[in-house]
């Protein structure tokens, strides 16, 4: 088995990249379910096929996120890439604690870092796809952070692969994927979610993840004995399981960034290679510094909602929704076939909705949406969070006016399209960094 993985790979077809990575996968699984072969063949195998596969699902990634012709079915390959290898780099370290170590402590190293990172990119990707990860999802992460803090390398930066631009340690990867998640990216443009996973390479380097709390804040915490995210940190939030980090290194970077981007775009952002302006990265930063704050940044509605439970008819898109007004009788919006529209809260000024559905492609942030019940006025929204969950994607829209006439979109202007902000309060390192001015 490891001899036919190591020949797929050696003579890999790079025209045919996405072919290519298909068949590595397959390899790797086969790995996987193979028990008889031991731990060293195991690792050596693994390691290889991983590294010369990896530019080309490198490859893959980015002509999915840059939606290169043919790229949208790229997606299931992607993901099960980092969850198979995952998969195999855990049982390489299931074995050693089982007492059949025999390979070589540094090769563990890199199995661990590996490890660690593909999972905590699937992690990432969910965020891209406004997907709530599983429990298990964080669980299987720190089961190989764990192990490198026993073994005593969870900060000892690591050359992943040969062509990497820089090495990277366990903790560092575990903070990342914090800081991402903190980020709360459910009502993020796609582009700015890109752009936040970039730049938390930049922020989160060399920032110690302790099992003591720091006594500088903004203090996040993670509880490595069960499958949840982390978060800011609580009274009462103390045991052996609880690993702390301050962010206001993190944080004090950010501010730096800030205060050049009052005039241009820094070099470090501008070799991230991210589709932002730079009044787009402004706009972002200003957004992480209130999240990343004492209070957590929770993001405040303008009015308070009250529960509301009732089906509703929606229409997605400027183009359908202006047809809806304009051509057809909006009495007679129809659903799409098969969608499922619930209403949960309602106020002056937002709603809460629950699709129920397979087809998401439709739901993006700044979309229009045009939203029809049988107890509500027509509404004119546009969409501004999104996390899709087990039991429905959940949708939040601002809404931008409301009418029972067919002549909805002529009483009032549409603003352009924006991810809402999530506080009205002044940035507190925006204030830092203008101080230091």
């Amino acid at each position: 088995m490891a001899q036919s993985a190591t020949l797929l790979v050696r003579d890999l077809p790079q025209a045919e990249y996405f072919t290519a990575v298909v068949e590595i996968i397959k390899a790797v699984s086969k790995i996987n379910a193979d028990t008889d072969m031991s731990q060293k063949e195991r690792v050596k195998t693994l390691l290889y096929v991983d590294d010369k596969a990896a530019g080309i699902h490198h490859q893959l990634c980015q002509d999915y996120l840059l939606s290169k012709s043919g790229s949208k079915g790229y997606l299931p390959t992607i993901l099960a890439y980092w969850h198979e290898l995952s998969s195999a780099y855990q049982i390489c370290l299931r074995m050693n604690k089982a007492g059949s170590s025999q390979a070589t402590q540094s090769d563990l190293q890199l199995v661990t870092v590996r490890g660690l990172h593909h999972q905590m990119r699937l992690i990432a990707w969910n965020a891209l796809r406004y997907l709530k990860p599983e429990g298990s999802a964080w669980q299987q992460g720190f089961r190989f952070y764990t192990y490198a803090e026993d073994a005593g390398f969870s900060r000892t930066p690591i050359l992943m692969y040969q062509d990497s631009r820089q090495e990277i340690s366990c903790e560092h990867l575990l903070i990342q994927a914090g800081m991402l998640h903190l980020a709360q990216t459910e009502n993020m443009l796609h582009k700015e979610i890109v752009a936040v996973d970039q730049l938390l390479m930049l922020l989160s380097q060399h920032i110690p993840l302790d099992k003591q709390a720091q006594q500088e804040g903004p203090i996040f915490v993670y509880n490595l004995s069960i499958p949840e995210p982390p978060q800011p940190m609580l009274r009462g939030m103390a045991g052996k399981w609880h690993r702390y980090w301050s962010a206001y290194e993190i944080t004090s970077r950010l501010a730096d960034l800030m205060f050049d981007l009052d005039s241009r775009i820094p070099s470090s952002l501008a070799a991230l290679g991210c589709e932002l302006e730079r009044e787009e990265w402004a706009d972002l930063c200003e957004k992480l510094a209130i999240r990343w704050s004492n209070d957590g940044g929770k993001s405040l509605r303008k009015s308070e909602r009250s529960l509301h439970t009732s089906n509703a008819q929606v229409s997605i898109g400027f183009e359908r929704v202006a047809f809806q007004i304009k051509v057809q009788d909006v009495g007679s919006l129809d659903a799409e076939r098969g969608d499922e529209w619930r209403i949960n809260d309602i106020s002056s000024t937002g709603m809460g909705l629950t699709f129920i559905g397979k087809t998401i492609e439709q739901l993006a942030i700044g979309r229009l949406i045009l939203v029809k019940t049988e107890s509500h006025p027509l509404l004119l929204g546009i969409i501004r969070r999104i996390l899709r969950q087990n039991n429905g994607t959940k949708v939040g829209i601002e809404i931008l006016g409301r009418r029972r006439s067919a002549y909805l979109c002529k009483t009032r202007s549409v603003p352009t399209p924006r991810p809402s902000q999530p506080s009205t309060s002044p940035s507190p390192i925006r204030a830092k960094a203008s101080a230091g001015s």
